[in-house]
């Protein structure tokens, strides 16, 4: 549904809305223009490492004074932030403890709308950006080294900032157009109505947005209005048209847009012109009583106010009836063929400065059902001003749209015949030249013009070569058509084969010719004997393929088989042959397989990888293309197999290798890089300022730095082999830890009496981070204790909650602000080396509590292999 105001103006040389306005179909989607901001942007950066969210927000304001930033250090931070400030952009990382950054984005969606979010991350890939970009991310920036970085971020933030302000003072700017305006998504809900809109729709905005057009207005549904609608947003192609809504009494004149959301509808009531239109159907009742029965339309021009008259056989000739035509040029001009305007602008122009007697053209005009005909117009000027100007014009229009079409149909014809890829003739009764192509002509070295009325050596050989004269025969009329193939000599000596077709002409019962059409097939006669050759070297490179090879019908049954499928899966040949493909093919499903064979075209290859089993009842993987192709009257697939073992086994290895890469280079890309970033950031600040708070800030990143590439280098070692295993007393390797621990204030208690069967620097490696663990997440005691197949070591403090405890063994994972994240995937790494299990539970206190099981005991059991 859709409404209007009469703007008074109802004459316009202008059909589109506002003519007066700036804004167009397009602008609610992209404003054009995003002005440079004179007032201050907020900046909510959220990141879980507070020394990157301080010096982000140090730089961005150094770039753009106008920037203040607002910090939190999680997501839950930044939700609360955002209720309680007025933001304008928010910065997020990506990699977080809890909620990542995409899952922030869909949040803010939700909540926020479109709020400019900035995707801010060290850890980036193809995969995290299309992510983001299905999530609805403004822009997405990697975090490189230096401080130019900030730069671009702050360049970024003004952009989004300016872009979404500019959108705000757009819907002010529709709200304000005297036009009604509304636009829907692509799923037909209302997203924006303007006041005009509301008044003239007679309904409230907020009743209508989000909800549907054709529920809210159902008197629409199946309208011309509808299939306009629905025609526009399928095309992508403006329209316009008038529709009458009868709920509201109201002709309307609408414009829709197509746009990237959905649809753009402007609308004016024109109910007032349209009863004006019924008074100028009366002017024209006059002239019809001249022209009764004449198909003529007329037309009468108001040259100075551009007011014309048209009759009804006018519209009718268009296929309109009068009332739907505007009494305005526009309404003759907007028709015109565009490839036709010059010229009929230029005859207008000439008749109104004189230089001819009469205004006279052929032209094209478009009609109601987007058609073209041609149209004879004539006219004259009947009235001038003083000054010798005109001021009213009449004339006629006619329909010749069928004579330019028998026209055409000659053209057509003699272009046909001129550009066949054949030789063609015709022929008068005695064999001469009568009409002659191109190619014809060139096969004799001849003009056209110099073959006409010449003799045909064709159809002079034709005639002496057959006693029953079958050229006579056509002229005389005793065969309709004669047609064989021939050998005969060209011009230039050549021996050539030739097929022929010679048809009699008869034009209006009478007799007009021999049409005559040649066709060089002597490359085609070759082509056939090397065919023969061909076929005969392809059934030898059947039988000698190195590649498996049978040919089966469409029912699966095998037809012929080449001799390395019979070698590779132990058949001989005539037990091969009447098989079905699905007794060697174990992943064959019979009626999948009778149903794609169906509808693979001819000439189709389709590409599986699959599996075969021999005779024996082994089975290989192969890859196999099946083509399916016409053989002996029938259609038969050709399936040329290959063995893959090789190359399975190389592609896991190779997956297996790409996975642990992938790991690692994400892990330093990520990790390493944010104190790489802190340390440049300050080193910058230190030198600028010479405040030594700054070089402790350095100091410590560089000391996050050393131990990060210690735990890095240790976990890059925890996929090879362990190394020579030896006894190894728990209760010797656990005191030997003691002293750090206590000067660190964690209280030891050492249970463990047992030994292991071990890599002893292995084993220190894995209990030494297992005991970091509990120094770094708080507790006062740390203990190491005997289980009947390993040890354990347990904390007091806080413990890990159930949910997080899949998490802990993975790279990167910490929720210490000290922490690296890789020490207790390297205890896995070791675990694993040895063939250990390692799992975290419960303490009795609460704490964490880490087993290590599976473990061998020197004093009771054989040393495991190495």
């Amino acid at each position: 549904m859709t409404g209007g105001t009469d703007t008074g103006d109802d004459t316009s040389d202008d059909p589109s809305p506002n003519a007066d306005d700036d804004t167009d179909g397009s602008l609610l989607e992209d404003p054009a223009v995003h002005p440079p901001l004179d007032d201050d942007i907020v900046v909510l950066h959220v990141d879980d490492e507070p020394d990157i969210v301080e010096l982000t927000g140090t730089f961005l304001r150094r770039s753009n004074e106008r920037i203040e930033t607002l910090a939190a250090t999680s997501v839950e931070e930044g939700l609360e932030v955002l209720e309680r400030e007025s933001v304008d952009c928010v910065v997020t990382d990506y990699d977080m403890p809890g909620r990542d950054g995409i899952e922030f984005l869909r949040l803010i969606r939700e909540r926020h709308g479109d709020l400019p979010v900035v995707l801010f991350t060290g850890r980036g890939s193809e995969e995290v950006a299309s992510e983001a970009i299905s999530a609805g991310v403004s822009d997405y920036l990697r975090k490189e080294g230096g401080t130019d970085q900030y730069t671009i971020l702050a360049n970024r933030i003004e952009t989004l900032v300016s872009r979404s302000r500019a959108e705000k003072r757009l819907y002010d700017h529709l709200d304000r157009m005297t036009d009604a305006f509304f636009s829907v998504d692509d799923a037909w809900r209302f997203t924006f109505l303007n006041g005009e809109a509301e008044r003239t729709l007679r309904r409230d905005r907020t009743e209508l947005l989000g909800r549907s057009i054709w529920e809210t207005f159902p008197e629409a549904v199946g309208s011309e209005l509808e299939a306009a609608y629905r025609e526009t947003m399928r095309t992508g192609e403006p329209t316009t048209l008038e529709y009458y809504y009868p709920p509201l009494d109201t002709d309307f004149e609408v414009y829709a847009y197509p746009s990237d959301a959905g649809l753009s509808v402007y609308f004016r009531d024109i109910s007032e012109r349209r009863r004006r239109e019924q008074a100028v159907r009366d002017l024209s009742e006059r002239l019809e009583l001249a022209l009764e029965g004449a198909e003529i339309g007329v037309w009468d021009w108001n040259v100075e106010t551009d007011e014309v008259t048209f009759d009804e056989r006018w519209a009718e000739m268009l296929g309109y009836e009068l009332d739907e035509l505007d009494p305005d040029l526009s309404t003759w001009e907007d028709r015109v063929h565009p490839d036709d305007a010059d010229a009929v602008w230029e005859a207008l122009e000439a008749h109104f400065a004189g230089e001819t007697e009469q205004y006279h053209v052929d032209h094209r005009m478009r009609t109601k059902n987007g058609t073209w005909r041609w149209i004879r117009d004539r006219g004259r000027v009947v009235e001038r001003g003083p000054d010798g100007k005109p001021r009213r014009a009449v004339g006629i229009h006619i329909d010749v749209t069928e004579e330019k079409a028998r026209e055409r149909t000659l053209e057509r014809y003699k272009r046909v015949v001129d550009e066949m890829p054949e030789s063609a003739a015709i022929y008068d009764e005695d064999g001469r030249f009568v009409l002659v192509n191109e190619h014809l002509a060139s096969v004799y070295g001849e003009s056209v013009d110099a073959l006409v009325g010449e003799a045909s050596p064709f159809i002079e050989r034709l005639r002496g070569c057959h006693p029953d004269d079958p050229f006579a025969a056509l002229v005389e009329g005793e065969r309709e058509r004669c047609s064989g193939t021939t050998d005969v000599e060209l011009p230039d000596g050549a021996e050539s084969i030739v097929d022929y077709d010679l048809v009699r002409l008869v034009i209006d019962g009478r007799f007009d010719g021999v049409l005559g059409i040649y066709r060089n097939i002597t490359p085609l006669k070759r082509r056939e004997e090397r065919l023969r050759e061909t076929t005969e070297r392809l059934e030898a490179l059947f039988e000698r393929s190195p590649d498996m090879i049978n040919i089966h019908d469409a029912d699966g049954r095998i037809v012929d088989v080449n001799r390395s499928i019979c070698t590779a899966l132990g058949y001989p040949p005539e037990e091969l042959v009447g098989m079905r493909v699905w007794e060697v093919d174990t992943e064959l499903d019979p009626e999948s397989a009778l149903e794609m064979w169906e509808t693979t075209d001819v000439d189709e290859t389709l590409r599986i990888e699959t599996t075969y089993r021999r005779s024996d009842g082994t089975t290989f993987p192969v890859e196999v293309h099946v083509r399916r192709i016409g053989s002996r009257g029938e259609d038969q697939f050709l399936a040329s197999s290959r063995d893959i073992s090789t190359q399975r086994a190389y592609a896991r290895r190779l997956e297996r290798e790409n996975e642990r890469l992938e790991e690692f280079t994400s892990i330093v890309s990520h990790d390493l890089r944010n104190p790489i970033n802190v340390l440049s950031g300050y080193l910058e600040l230190a030198r600028e300022t010479g405040d030594p708070a700054y070089f402790d800030r350095c100091e410590r990143a560089v000391s996050d730095m050393t131990r990060l590439i210690d735990d890095l280098l240790t976990l890059a070692k925890q996929g090879k082999r362990v190394g020579e295993y030896e006894p190894v007393s728990l209760d010797t390797l656990a005191e030997r830890f003691k002293p750090d621990l206590e000067q660190e204030g964690m209280g030891v208690e050492i249970n463990a009496t047992g030994t292991v069967s071990a890599d002893p620097g292995r084993l220190t490696q894995l209990l030494e981070n297992l005991l970091r663990n509990a120094v770094e997440h708080g507790g006062s005691t740390v203990t190491v204790g005997d289980l009947p197949d390993g040890f354990y070591v347990e904390d007091d403090g806080p413990g890990i909650p159930p949910e997080e405890r899949e998490n802990v063994f993975k790279s990167g994972y910490t929720s210490s602000e000290s922490g690296t994240g890789f020490g207790l995937s390297i205890v896995k790494g070791i675990a694993d080396a040895h063939g250990w299990t390692v799992a975290v539970t419960a303490a009795e206190s609460g704490g964490a509590r880490f087993e290590i099981t599976g473990a061998k005991r020197p004093e009771t059991e054989a040393d495991p292999e190495v």
